[in-house]
């Protein structure tokens, strides 16, 4: 007698999920860079770092021609250079937030990321990696080798060269990308670019004029005013009754002052951004 059997069912294995749909911030920024690599965005990131090496170095060549041994400070140096930070890194954070902005709603990326169920706030986690450190490489480079050119041309050093080295290029970068996170917010949640770059522009006017008004602790409430608020530099008035720089006299607090500002302005900007996306 044939005895026949009948198949036993198997449970379909289930589908992997998608890479590209999923939540990891490095996975969005690769994604990012590769949206942006040779886009306008790119050609606009270039020319910024042009013109602030350039500012930066026209700013240093005039000290480096002054005849005054007090004036050849590597400190002075790098102070000057340090104190564009905050009139130019709201701006230049700015335009570059809304070029990606524009460029995603162009090309409907944003409709794509929505279809593939991705949160806006990892969205912008990966988008503030890319901007945030386009700025702040635009003045961590000068930040950088403007000392090294100050050093190398026999201008003096007070204190350590190693902490007045990193210490102002690293408060610059954090305090670059705690702009940039604001300004990408605000390019995402509003809907105009035009009042994105308005304010990136009065916040620039406004953070640059802290230190001129003497208020410098006002600029833990704006992000364009925390290079100024945890600058690392202090003043103080030499012997002959003129006015000198020096590096503050713990000043790694000045960094780790500027983290945490950068993460409480990031967590508030995903706050503002996630009570939009639950109103949508």
């Amino acid at each position: 007698m044939n005895i026949t059997t009948a198949p036993i069912a198997t449970s379909p294995r289930p589908m992997r999920r998608s890479r590209a749909k999923g939540d990891d911030p490095f996975t969005l920024t690769r994604l990012e860079l590769l949206k942006l690599c040779g886009s306008s965005f790119s050609w606009m990131w270039l020319g910024m770092m042009l013109l602030v090496s350039a500012w930066s170095g026209m700013v240093f060549m005039k000290r480096a021609g002054n005849p005054d041994p007090a004036l050849r400070s590597v400190i002075l140096a790098d102070g000057e250079i340090y104190r564009i930070v905050s009139l130019l890194a709201p701006i230049l954070s700015a335009l570059l937030t809304s070029r990606i902005a524009v460029l995603e709603t162009t090309e409907r990326m944003d409709v794509k990321w929505l279809s593939f169920g991705q949160p806006d706030a990892a969205r912008f986690v990966g988008k503030l990696i890319v901007a945030g450190s386009a700025v702040g490489l635009c003045f961590l480079i000068p930040l950088l080798w403007v000392p090294l050119a100050a050093k190398d041309l026999g201008f003096t050093v007070t204190g350590s060269f190693i902490a007045l080295l990193w210490i102002p290029a690293s408060v610059g970068f954090l305090s670059a990308m705690a702009t940039s996170a604001v300004q990408l917010m605000l390019s995402m949640v509003v809907g105009r670019q035009a009042v994105g770059l308005g304010i990136g522009v009065v916040a620039g006017v406004l953070g640059s004029g802290l230190d001129a008004m003497n208020q410098p602790a006002l600029g833990w409430l704006l992000p364009a005013g925390l290079s100024s608020a945890s600058s690392p530099f202090t003043r103080s008035v030499r012997m002959d009754g003129g006015a000198a720089m020096l590096l503050a006299a713990h000043p790694w607090e000045s960094v780790i002052a500027a983290a945490a500002a950068f993460v409480g302005w990031t967590l508030v900007s995903v706050m503002v951004i996630k009570v939009k996306e639950a109103r949508r």
